[in-house]
């Protein structure tokens, strides 16, 4: 696993070497969202509970704890006790609709191997009938985006280089400093043109308008 080297803060302190590893999403769709994951992820949640309606009620002033609600935890990846990733959902009927412009999560990414992987999840969603909002190839990176029950913006994303320093030189480059989002494509048409086995230099040039939007 790599890591970056632990800046000294100002005072003085150092930061430790960090992985991300859960992320919890509360819901008042539990049901649906658990289907929906399950479907995205090929494999159902590891650990799944539902609270004891007798429990003592979750003390005042107190955020939802694991113990006063419905839950599922999912594994994205494991490489080994403790680097594992998790994800989880935190069902809670009660509540209320948030508004989207406010603060709060934009997205989160779920990485994968190459164009290829990302067709067949692209193909693997629709299934389900659930198709991209976005698709965009960014320079550095190709990314579709969907949106979950909750409205959630999940995105699935490959590298378009080889290497993690042709990526950084890239991300240096004038051309992402002027336009970090890259080209918006057209999913289906793009799709289409990786199945038909278009050279990849071809079909991620930032210019190439058969499969833009």
């Amino acid at each position: 696993m790599s890591t970056t080297t632990p800046a000294r803060s100002t005072a003085g302190t150092e930061a430790a070497p960090l992985q991300m590893a859960e992320l919890v999403l509360k819901t008042g769709r539990y049901e649906e969202m658990v289907t929906w994951y399950t479907h995205l992820l090929g494999h159902g949640p590891f650990f799944e509970r539902t609270p004891d309606p007798d429990a003592p009620p979750r003390p005042a002033g107190m955020p939802e704890r694991a113990v006063d609600v419905r839950l599922a935890f999912f594994h994205i990846h494991d490489n080994g006790h403790p680097h594992s990733q998790v994800l989880g959902l935190f069902g809670i009927d009660s509540l209320q609709g948030v508004d989207p412009s406010g603060p709060g999560l934009h997205h989160f990414q779920y990485g994968v191997s190459s164009l290829a992987d990302l067709i067949a999840q692209y193909e693997h969603m629709a299934t389900i009938g659930a198709v991209p909002h976005r698709a965009a190839n960014h320079g550095q990176a190709t990314s579709y985006y969907f949106r979950d029950p909750d409205a959630n913006i999940v995105e699935f994303s490959c590298s378009n280089f080889a290497t993690r320093d042709e990526e950084l030189a890239f991300m240096a480059s004038p051309a992402f400093e002027a336009n970090p989002s890259g080209l918006e494509l057209d999913p289906a048409r793009f799709a289409a043109r990786v199945r038909a086995g278009d050279p990849v230099e071809e079909l991620l040039r930032l210019d190439n308008e058969q499969v833009a939007l």
